[in-house]
């Protein structure tokens, strides 16, 4: 992924609030191209220099052993983990100065190579999995469901029909495209205008550019 750096963000700088609120993630393996749409859990997190350096962060997940991203993972190729934030369209006619439309939003690229999970530690990540999910589901209606002996015994007839799998993450990068290269008026504009959106992704994305307002105020155009 390339990053202007006027949107470029630290990639594990709250990278686990974003894989939270977006945990369904696309992973991508090459050679031959294949693609994938799972939960990953973020299992630790660490310290990074940025790009191309050194991390501990670490995903787990699992896959049906059908889908042709599995024999990448058996394999240890290595996996591309994508995770989309909210994102906006963004209309011309919000600006005061000249400009074209565009999309502000917010995604990470982590990648490394992948790991087998023996079947206990495929199972405690399920396990973990549920547990985390319902923790943070909404509507949260009467509580978190729980795995009872029907549900426990259901996984125990599925664990070989998945692979589980860790991602060792040894590159990180993150984008936060939300108008750094607008004016202040701009900004404001288009923070008003999607504050007022019924869709909460909008809105979400207005409330990370008011945030952003503090960072300094670029003047180069740039996606």
């Amino acid at each position: 992924m390339w990053v202007n750096p006027l949107f470029e963000s630290d990639a594990l700088d709250g990278v686990g609030a974003l894989i939270a609120a977006n945990s369904l993630a696309t992973i991508v393996a090459a050679s031959p191209l294949r693609a994938a749409h799972l939960p990953l859990l973020l299992e630790t997190g660490g310290d990074t220099a940025g790009p191309g350096h050194g991390t501990t962060a670490v995903l787990t997940g699992h896959v049906p052993r059908a889908d042709p991203l599995a024999q990448a993972v058996l394999a240890g190729e290595r996996l591309l983990c994508v995770f989309h934030g909210p994102r906006a369209y963004v209309s011309a006619g919000w600006y005061g100065g000249p400009g074209l439309p565009t999309y502000n939003f917010t995604v990470a690229h982590l990648s490394g190579r992948s790991e087998l999970l023996g079947t206990d530690d495929l199972r405690e990540h399920l396990v973990e999995l549920i547990r985390t999910e319902e923790s943070r589901k909404a509507p949260v209606d009467a509580g978190p469901w729980t795995i009872d002996a029907t549900a426990d015994a259901r996984i125990d007839q599925l664990l070989p029909a998945v692979i589980g799998f860790r991602v060792v993450v040894d590159d990180a990068r993150a984008k936060a495209k939300l108008g750094q290269n607008r004016t202040t008026e701009d900004r404001r504009s288009t923070i008003e205008h999607l504050a007022e959106s019924p869709v909460a992704e909008h809105r979400a994305i207005a409330t990370a550019m008011h945030a952003s307002e503090a960072a300094p105020e670029p003047r180069k155009a740039g996606h």
